[in-house]
């Protein structure tokens, strides 16, 4: 019969500089996950809302927008005008076409009563609100294939003519 030699149980010996690389790389990485983990709580990584406005042509254009998201997220998006007085006729909003691709939304709030484009536009036509601001809104998700948030411009149109324009971008991260 073959005698057993029983295995060793303590570790095999590390050098004094091995060791201390270890603990060294052990403390980089909890302090970078702990730093992930501040930043996250802070919402700093998440999803942020921004604003643009401009006036010009008598009237006021103000944009919400996302600054940063990420795909498959609920992104927002809102346009508000205001002109003093009242508006006459129908309210012309363009707004680039590469932006909105980024979308997958469903329907714009209210209805526009027309739309049209171009290669580089959307084209929406609103009746006109009762007072002096109109608001429109799209719930929208952000496509999960997208990675890259293109400058856009949104813009009021008198005719085919921009009077005002905003423009902005979506930080769009993994």
């Amino acid at each position: 019969m073959e005698e057993l030699h029983p295995l060793p149980t303590s570790p095999l010996p590390r050098s004094l500089e091995l060791l201390r690389r270890a603990r060294a790389f052990r403390r980089a990485f909890l302090a970078a996950l702990f730093a992930v983990l501040v930043l996250a709580a802070a919402n700093v990584l998440g999803p942020r809302v921004g604003a643009v406005t401009a006036t010009g042509g008598g009237y006021r254009l103000a944009v919400t927008y996302a600054e940063v998201s990420r795909p498959g997220l609920a992104t927002p998006w809102g346009v508000e005008v205001t002109r003093e007085g009242g508006f006459d006729g129908p309210i012309r909003i363009a707004t680039t076409r590469s932006y909105l691709h980024l979308f997958d939304y469903n329907v714009i709030y209210p209805q526009p009563s027309a739309e049209t484009g171009t290669p580089e536009l959307v084209i929406w036509e609103f009746d006109p609100p009762p007072g002096e601001t109109f608001r429109a809104s799209f719930d929208g998700r952000l496509e999960p294939t997208e990675h890259l948030g293109p400058l856009a411009a949104t813009s009021v149109l008198e005719g085919d003519v921009p009077v005002v324009t905003v423009r902005y971008t979506t930080r769009v991260v993994p």
